[in-house]
């Protein structure tokens, strides 16, 4: 599934907090995007399954 997005900028982006090694928190990063508007591109289909010869 693939969308166009138009006139897209990101407002806002955090970034990982203070890595701890010896700590068992979860890491993650964010961004927020605002745009004008967004339609889904029909013309981008799902890949087929990849085809092979059973080797010998």
């Amino acid at each position: 599934m693939s969308f166009k997005v138009y006139r897209c900028w990101p407002s806002e982006y955090v970034a990982l907090g203070e890595l701890d090694a010896n700590d068992t928190c979860v890491a993650f990063e964010s961004i927020t995007l605002q745009h004008e508007g967004w339609e889904r591109d029909y013309d981008v289909t799902e890949p087929s399954e990849p085809s092979y010869a059973e080797p010998d």
